[in-house]
């Protein structure tokens, strides 16, 4: 089975939620959402030591530093899934 990503709005607040294992990402945008959807996900996969933990929400906070930075918009993130959905 092949998981998909729903993202909804409610409020100026994206929620993305992992059709598999039902785990969710919030987000001022909708690639805040998916960013932090990937983080729990990554979360989840590797349970386990601190270290792990700590790694993640570092890699977290420099993808929406980076995110914010560049000023990532929705669009970018909508091309990106369709081109690495086509490779």
């Amino acid at each position: 089975m092949s998981a998909t990503v729903e993202i909804s709005e409610e409020n100026g607040e994206y929620t993305a939620v992992d059709s598999e294992t039902g785990a969710t990402g919030i987000g001022k945008t909708r690639a805040m959402a998916l960013a932090a959807l990937a983080v729990r996900l990554g979360a989840e996969e590797n349970r386990g030591s601190t270290d792990e933990r700590a790694e993640l929400r570092a890699l977290a906070e420099r993808t929406r530093r980076r995110f914010e930075r560049e000023e990532v918009s929705e669009d970018d993130v909508e091309d990106a899934i369709s081109w690495a959905r086509s490779e």
